[in-house]
This record gives structure tokens, sequence and C-alpha cells, in this order.
């Protein structure tokens, strides 16, 4: 690993000068992947850029590429039905205080989380990767669940899983500030824009932005989310599926907000495979200062042709159907809170085939790429970053993990 370095920083210093930038890993995305990976890798002592743009201040006027992460709360939870899930998730909670007292940012709320379900055989798996990872938690009959969470209203035949001490939630768009924090702190640098094009050259990649900048990188990753496919030859044909969410919002008054002010994050999970269920996150005040309740649907539907609708879908504001379900989903489970000014907003996802993140190297280019957050990478980004930050130096993911796992598929032609 410290070969890889020293030729890395050596090249580095052979470049042309003629660029704006220069580095040894450009890491394409600021989001929280991206972020991640960026902080682990310049703590590394690697030269790094965080390139990436900003959030539009009206989504609906916007043409560019958008983010996931323009969000002010995501649940976060070891337990988990899938054991890598949880593992994941586990590491990167145990680094997120020492993240914000680093940073001086503040992103995680440990209100605890609540996983309820009439379904045995889901209680039955969470709770033993629970126990397999020697997470504390606490099981919940349903008579235990109406005591100790008053404000719920749940059926009769439901029972519960509390993580109280490690669950809750995040703040995504702090934790990407926490982590860009970080990348400067460690003497990284971020540039904000938007990468048009990137080109590999004999030993060096050239990246191109859409305000004329040109950086030149030893390496490049790749951690765009769903718009990443674009920048990559043959990016159309990863085994990824794109997919399409819609959130709700509901506003509630400060005195409301004071009441549920101990409410842990929800996922409540139904019997029916096609409904799945819904995951409740409890008060958080938004940028536009109001307290608000987000309710989302725990499945995401396949987006129909991404190349048309993916920047129409982010301008718009989601699934109005969709939100009228959420909107009644909501109300059984809190039917006793004041909410007002209900509105939906849009989200996308990219899933792999495996369940999998993509930490790998595209054949046809040599860019690195960090792909595929399926839904569950808010909570474990900062477990991601490190990783793939392994992947970028020594070729290969730590030992605690398999570089199989993580291996790029391709759709069968």
């Amino acid at each position: 690993m410290l070969w890889r370095l020293s030729q890395m920083q050596e090249e580095n210093q052979t470049m042309n000068s003629s660029s704006d930038f220069g580095c040894d890993v450009c890491v394409v995305g600021k989001g929280l992947l991206g972020s991640a990976t960026a902080r682990h890798l310049a703590e590394m002592d690697l030269n790094v850029l965080l390139l990436g743009p900003d959030e539009p201040s009206v989504k609906s006027q916007h043409s560019g590429v958008f983010g996931s992460h323009y969000d002010s709360g995501r649940i976060t939870r070891i337990i988990d039905t899938d054991l890598y899930c949880a593992r994941i998730a586990e590491a990167s909670i145990s680094r997120y205080r020492d993240l914000e007292e680093s940073s001086g940012i503040d992103f995680y709320q440990a209100v605890g989380h609540l996983a309820v379900s009439s379904a045995k055989d889901y209680i039955d798996e969470i709770t033993n990767t629970a126990r397999q990872l020697k997470v504390d938690f606490e099981s919940l009959t349903n008579p235990e669940l109406l005591d100790a969470f008053p404000y719920f209203s749940f059926a009769n035949e439901v029972s519960g899983i509390y993580e109280q001490f490690t669950g809750g939630y995040v703040n995504p768009r702090n934790l990407i500030k926490a982590q860009s924090e970080m990348v400067l702190k460690a003497d990284g640098k971020i540039l904000t824009d938007t990468v048009s094009v990137i080109e590999k050259r004999k030993g060096f990649f050239e990246i191109f932005t859409e305000s004329g900048k040109k950086v030149r990188a030893n390496q490049v990753l790749v951690a765009c989310g769903v718009f990443s496919e674009r920048l990559m030859p043959g990016g159309q044909n990863l085994d990824l599926e794109i997919c399409e969410s819609t959130v709700l919002l509901a506003e509630l008054s400060e005195e409301n907000a004071m009441q549920l002010q101990e409410m842990p994050s929800l996922i409540f999970r139904y019997e029916s495979e096609i409904e799945k269920g819904v995951y409740l996150l409890p008060p958080i005040r938004y940028p536009d200062q109001k307290m608000y309740i987000k309710i989302g649907h725990s499945e995401s539907r396949p987006m129909s042709d991404p190349a048309t609708n993916l920047t129409k879908w982010f301008q718009g504001d989601g699934d109005q159907a969709i939100g009228e379900w959420l909107h009644s989903q909501l109300f059984d489970l809190l039917p006793n809170v004041g909410l007002s000014n209900l509105k939906t907003e849009s989200c996308a996802v990219s899933r792999s085939s495996t369940g999998r993140q993509f930490i790998d190297v595209m054949d046809e280019s040599g860019i690195h790429v960090l792909l595929a957050g399926n839904g569950y990478s808010a909570k474990s980004s900062d477990e991601l970053g490190r990783i793939t930050a392994h992947k970028i130096i020594s070729g290969e993911v730590p030992d605690e993990y398999s570089d199989i796992d993580f291996t790029v598929k391709h759709k069968r032609t």
C-alpha cells in the first residue's frame, strides 16, 4: 500500500501543469458516498479533490444533476434482516460521534429506532442479526409498545424490536458538511462544479467540468448516484436499476414537536410482500425552519426510461397517488397528532442485482466506481467510503470483506 501511495504521488508531480487542478484521486460526486470516500483518502495522506455541485436552490428550475441527499433526516440503525447491512451500519455508527467532534458539525440524533411488524419471520430475522452483532435491543409485545410509545397506534397482533442507544436518524446535509470539513482539514480540496467528461490519458485522467475547468488525476472515482452512468464508457450496460421514490412531509407545531421529542425512528413492516412497509422519522427541523415528520414507502419502483425522465422526476414532487397512500398510513400510525401542510417530494435510488454496492474498477476505462446505494447507504456511507478508499489505494477491499461481493455486474445481452 505504501508503494502504491508513493507511486501515485510521484506520478502526480510529473503531470502536465496546464490543468487547473492536479491530484492523486479525483472523487466525482459530492454526496454522502463521495464525501466519505474523499475524507478517508485524504486522511490516508493522498492528494484528494472532491468534485461536485451544490444543492440547487430551486429544484423545479434546475436542469442539471441532482442528489438524493437533499434531506434533513434519514433513519440510522444497526438492526436489519441482512447481516451485511447491519455490519456496515454498525461500523459507520461507531464513528459518528468522533466525526461530529472532529468536524464541529452535528448530524446524528440517537433518539432510538423501533421496528414493528405482525410478520413473525421479519421480527425473528432482525432479532437474530442483532444477537449476532451483540446489539443492545429490547423485544416488545403489543401492550409494551403501547405503553412505551403511546402516540403510536398499532394493530393488536404486532410486536417490536427497540434499538434504543444506537438507532435514530442522521441529517444527510450535515453529514456531508462534516465529511467535507474533514477533507479540508486533511489538506484535500473541494471544487463545486459539475463534471461533463472524463477522459483517460496515458497514465492519468483528465476531468472536464461544465464551467470549463480541467482536472488531472492519477485515479478517478465516480460516486454520483443515479447520475453516474453517463460519465463512464459502458455505464449504460451496468446491471443497475434506477428506482423512483416518493416521500411525504407533514408539518407540525412547535408544541406538538415537543410532545414527540423522544419519538424514535420507525420501520413498520406489513405482512404483504407487495406493500412491504413504511418508515417514519420523528419531528425534524428543515431548512425552512419548520418542523416536519417524514414518512416514506419501504419499496421504490423502477423508473421507465431514466435517460428521459430522471431530471423531470427530480424537478417534480413525486407520485401524488403514493403521497395520498402515505398520508393515510401516517394518520393511521399517529392518529392524535396535529399535522398540516402536507407535501410530497421526489427521490431516486440505484439498485444493483446483487443487493450490494459496486466498489470496483471499470474494465473499459480504469475508472473506480462506488455505485448502488440500494436505498440503505445513507446511514452506512462512512464505512462504504472507508471500503472504497482501501480499494483505491491497495487494489483490494479491507480483509473483513470480500472483493467478489462488490464486483461490477453488467446486464445480460
